[in-house]
């Protein structure tokens, strides 16, 4: 199940290999935007491991809420509400599966006081043609996984990220037409509601 393929990826069991210590980029741009981004929006594409792709909207809402809702099949959702993330498969299932939101490398992106500047969190650092990628880890659980966050320079703004479990599995999501600051209602990332909506 793909969507099971993404959630196991968010909660990789170990860290693979350590990276280098981060290059000369200047992260403090990146940084700022991390801090001021509180709500988004957009479209995704996921490339599964097994080199599937899905697509869906994505809505975060920080801390902790991100929801992904696949174009299919209908019903397909992942939820994060804080605590738990959850699995919506509408072809096994009209209960989620959960696990732990604080487990996965992508709860670093959904912190409230997330910041590049703590010791041991960005493992890596690279510029390709006005991207910048960090590889990034938990400090305080490194070995749960590690995610990469890649931002556009001028103007700052989140484009992709990448998880990595430690058998060297890959997940990408890429965004489009992502938008900042916008009002998002809070059911959206209500585990309970989903599940009694999905009945």
């Amino acid at each position: 199940m793909d969507r099971r393929t993404l959630v196991a990826a968010l909660a990789a069991a170990a860290l693979a290999p350590r990276l280098a210590a981060a290059q000369s980029v200047d992260v403090s741009a990146i940084d700022a935007y991390l801090r001021r981004l509180r709500t988004a929006e957009g479209r995704f594409r996921q490339t599964n491991p097994n080199g599937s792709v899905q697509t869906g909207r994505v809505y975060l809402s920080r801390p902790g809420r991100m929801r992904f809702e696949y174009d299919a099949p209908k019903g397909a959702m992942v939820i994060a509400d804080g605590v738990n993330v959850a699995v919506f498969d509408p072809k096994s299932s009209r209960v989620s599966t959960r696990y732990p939101l604080g487990r996965t490398p992508l709860s670093l992106l959904l912190r409230d006081d997330v910041s590049l500047r703590e010791p041991g969190m960005v493992r890596g650092a690279t510029r390709d043609g006005g991207e910048v990628t960090l590889t990034v880890v938990d400090p305080r659980m490194p070995d749960e996984g590690r995610l990469a966050l890649s931002f556009a320079e001028n103007p700052v703004a989140l484009r992709r990220w990448v998880v990595t479990t430690k058998a060297g599995q890959r997940t990408a999501v890429d965004l489009s037409g992502l938008r900042t600051g916008v009002a998002l209602d809070r059911s959206l990332f209500n585990i309970e509601l989903a599940e009694i909506k999905a009945r």
